[in-house]
């Protein structure tokens, strides 16, 4: 299971690690997860490990999660590992450098404190704006940080073409703190993004 998941030397693992926020659950984020499509993408890119942080929709995960094991299974890949945590008050350091090392992919709601939590570990970032939240500017803060390079914006209706694109966003992604002198001066800071897009906080 996901608690038992370590990387070894010369190990195949790449890992898709999931976050979908604290504060309301984004079931629409885990079903399409699931979904035979973004199955297919992860499998295709190479990824041996998914881990879905489901929060309070344990149940849609659990059930959504049997379904994709069965979907897998027919397919004949049953080494594809399927797991899932519950939010972790310690936070998510061993899932980011379980990601790191295995040079995989983080999946996330777009809240602002998941963001800047991934981005530190300089691992690709696919942002899924959640747009079920009333007065929520999560695709705007999507938008501007898929401008500078800092992150990829995922549909929730079809993720398949944002986990493709991951592969060769890992190249050209944009460093984080941003450097800002010389060539690369017009990058625009994470600070300003977050500036004119105040108020996405977890």
């Amino acid at each position: 299971m996901a608690a038992s998941w370590t990387l070894t030397e010369g190990s195949p693992m790449k890992v898709c690690f999931v976050t979908t926020g604290a504060t309301a659950p984004f079931t629409a984020l885990i079903e399409s997860l699931l979904e035979p499509s973004s199955l297919d993408a992860l499998r295709e890119g190479g990824y041996t490990h998914l881990l879905i942080q489901f929060g309070t929709a344990k149940d849609v995960f659990e059930t959504r999660a049997q379904a994709a094991r069965n979907y897998l299974q027919q397919q004949g890949n049953e080494t594809f590992a399927i797991g899932g945590m519950d939010f972790d008050p310690n936070g998510l350091r061993e899932q980011f450098k379980l990601v790191q090392q295995s040079k995989g992919l983080v999946i996330s709601h777009a809240g602002s404190g998941s963001i800047l939590a991934t981005l530190r570990y300089q691992i690709p970032l696919v942002v899924v704006p959640n747009d079920q939240l009333l007065d929520n500017h999560q695709e705007e803060l999507a938008i501007a940080m898929e401008r500078s390079n800092y992150l990829l914006r995922g549909d929730v209706k079809n993720l398949a073409p944002a986990i493709q694109k991951s592969a060769d966003f890992r190249i050209k992604m944009a460093q984080f703190p941003p450097i800002t002198s010389g060539k690369h001066r017009e990058t625009k800071s994470f600070a300003a993004i977050m500036d004119e897009t105040m108020g996405f906080l977890d």
